[in-house]
């Protein structure tokens, strides 16, 4: 038999996993890396067959981009989420696998490649996320305009995204929304002591001191 040059390696094994259509990889006898059915179709792995160790890492870099692609879109299957979202969640999953810092891993190349996929199958886009924050926060837990931009921006949504979806009449419908609940037990209570805990919680939920003045006016007469 001729001897092996060290850049290859002999395939000795390809086991199933307990996971579907996953599989271990072993060269030299030794568990090398796992891969799915689709990379050792494609890449025709065979037991027996010589395999480069440039190829080696190239099948372990797609199966780390896979792995991490599956990783984002089950982040995304419970909630919409932004751009800068998932690629704060990417980094932290590369963190922890790599054993390097966040910012270490905020710099992998595998990042935007996976976010521009998501892009392109539409499981990303800002613009339709913060519509659906904004929705999302006026049905559940209205807050005020400064509030909920201040929250968007945070999630890495643009400027001109978030002022194209707030105007001021719905600060006001969110505030009435906000307040509904709690105005049986408010209105009971002399009217100071009525304003002050009106005023103070819609100030505390962002609310602007004009919106609150405006839907007070509904309530005091």
């Amino acid at each position: 038999m001729p001897q092996i040059s060290k850049a290859f390696l002999r395939i000795t094994a390809i086991t199933p996993q307990k996971k579907k259509d996953r599989f271990n990889i072993f060269l030299d006898d030794k568990f090398a890396f796992g891969a799915n059915l689709e990379t050792i179709v494609e890449n025709n792995l065979k037991v027996g067959m010589l395999i480069s160790v440039d190829k080696v890492n190239k099948i372990i870099g797609q199966e780390k981009s896979t792995k991490l692609l599956d990783l984002a879109m089950r982040y995304l299957s419970y909630r919409p989420r932004s751009v800068k979202e998932v690629e704060n969640y990417l980094a932290s999953k590369i963190a922890k696998s790599e054993q390097i810092k966040f910012r270490e891993a905020k710099e992998s190349r595998q990042i935007p490649i996976i976010v521009e996929k998501l892009k392109r199958y539409k499981y990303l886009n800002d613009r339709q996320f913060a519509k659906w924050f904004f929705t999302s926060r006026a049905k559940s837990n209205p807050k005020g305009l400064a509030y909920v931009k201040m929250e968007l921006k945070l999630k890495g949504i643009s400027d001109d995204t978030i002022q194209g979806l707030a105007v001021r009449s719905s600060e006001l419908e969110l505030a009435k929304i906000a307040v509904v609940k709690k105005l049986k037990h408010w209105q009971t209570q002399p009217l100071i002591d009525f304003k002050k805990k009106f005023y103070s919680y819609l100030l505390t939920r962002g609310f602007s001191y004009d919106t609150i003045r405006e839907l007070f006016r509904v309530y005091e007469k």
